[in-house]
């Protein structure tokens, strides 16, 4: 699986492998949910840019959305700490991404979560040409 859907996918396979499984629904695109019955993770591509030490690096952004499906405001925010903290150590385990921040959002405008950005480093694929 080549190019940024294979790095979506080696995100996905690292990150839910250092994770308990059934801790977390995982939905590996970007989509309405109707109600979480779980904490649920949502990994998109968000941007990718030119590195600004190497001409021929390229580092995509990819935003790993978490979200708890507690509707009381107070239990949520607790409720998501919780989850940031079972998140954290695996993400930085992760040698090639890298933490750059968590940002509270609200999700669909009736969950709360956080948006949580991870940077990789990847060179730019030449086009093959054929003969």
């Amino acid at each position: 699986m080549p190019g940024y859907a294979g790095l979506r996918a080696r995100l996905e396979n690292d990150l839910l492998g250092r994770i308990a499984p059934g801790t977390f629904q995982f939905v590996p695109v970007q989509t309405r949910i109707d109600r979480p019955s779980k904490p649920t993770l949502m990994l998109k591509l968000s941007s990718v840019a030119r590195h600004p030490g190497a001409q021929s690096v390229l580092a995509p952004t990819f935003v790993l959305t978490v979200i708890s499906e507690k509707t009381d405001p107070g239990q949520a925010d607790e409720h998501l700490d919780e989850l940031l903290d079972i998140l954290l150590a695996p993400i930085q385990a992760i040698r090639w991404v890298a933490f750059r921040g968590a940002d509270k959002v609200a999700f669909q405008t009736k969950y709360t979560a956080y948006d949580i950005e991870l940077e990789a480093l990847t060179a730019i694929k030449k086009p093959t040409q054929e003969a």
